[in-house]
């Protein structure tokens, strides 16, 4: 009687293992990038997977999962029952006895940079192991998309344009004018889309920043080498819009010289993502190849 009812005791422990061997984490995102990276890799599991996101997530991301201030107690985010908290070093330095709380109370913290253009993929890789996924199907999009807007643009540029050079700036920022610095995701997508960056050899405010001084008399030095198309970044970065850039004095240089004035949604832009290749990436085809 005694083995019957252990050979059912093990029937039941092996037909149950699987459901426990493959649990889904709970996964807290701090950072927009990284939410939209883990979605990325998870698909349709997304919704199982992140249990929070941070109050800067897009409104329209998965609306339906929590939102928390990136102040936020320790008290909360346990109350949620995380695996995994996915964040990086600038959102830690904000609140930095969170993190000691939360690491003390056995919850693992994965604080990571977002990605440069070039190590892209190893970070996706990264993230995929640390959330149990496969990054197979995220890193052959990423090759797919960045051959398929490469070949867009060229096929586009030529048959269209017979292969003009089209000048672009971008403004990260508008109080003194910043721009892209030239190892960024934007100056990076720029080039992917075959436009000619006239800020390519602006210098990073500081290593490894994603912006570069610039100022307004380079820009209106550019228009001497035939400027095309200026992009105004909209976000968090840069709180203006087509009415307010207008309103600059200087502005009118550019208008009067025929200069393509556009908004394009920093997420869009200088958020390093795979739906920011995506629909960043074909934006831009659209700007300045239709």
């Amino acid at each position: 009687m005694a083995r019957r009812v252990l050979r059912i005791l093990l029937v039941m422990l092996l037909l149950l293992a699987p459901k426990f061997a493959f649990a889904e984490l709970r996964v807290i995102s701090l950072y927009p990038g990284h939410s939209d990276n883990i979605a990325a890799l998870a698909g349709e599991k997304s919704r199982d997977i992140l249990v929070a996101l941070s109050e800067n997530d897009d409104a329209d991301f998965l609306s339906e999962v929590p939102r928390v201030s990136l102040r936020v107690g320790a008290e909360k985010l346990l109350s949620m029952k995380p695996d995994l908290i996915v964040t990086r070093p600038f959102a830690e330095k904000l609140n930095p006895n969170l993190y000691s709380v939360l690491r003390s109370s056995g919850v693992k913290i994965l604080s990571i940079e977002p990605p440069t253009w070039e190590n892209f993929p190893e970070y996706l890789q990264n993230l995929a192991d640390e959330l149990q996924l496969d990054a197979k199907p995220a890193l052959e999009k990423l090759a797919n998309l960045k051959r398929e807007i490469a070949v867009k643009a060229k096929s586009q540029k030529a048959k269209f344009h017979d292969g003009k050079i089209l000048n672009v700036f971008v403004e990260s920022t508008g109080r003194e004018i910043h721009t892209c610095a030239p190892d960024s995701w934007a100056a990076k997508l720029l080039e992917l889309s075959g436009a000619n960056n006239v800020a390519k050899n602006a210098s990073a405010i500081r290593p490894g920043s994603s912006i570069a001084a610039f100022g307004i008399e380079r820009v209106l030095e550019s228009l001497n080498s035939g400027l095309d198309v200026y992009i105004i970044q909209t976000g968090a970065m840069n709180h203006t819009n087509l009415a307010e850039f207008y309103a600059r004095s200087w502005t009118l240089a550019l208008k009067n010289s025929g200069v393509r004035v556009v908004e394009v949604p920093e997420k869009y832009l200088s958020r390093p993502s795979l739906l920011g290749l995506e629909i960043g990436g074909n934006l831009l085809l659209k700007i300045f190849w239709e």
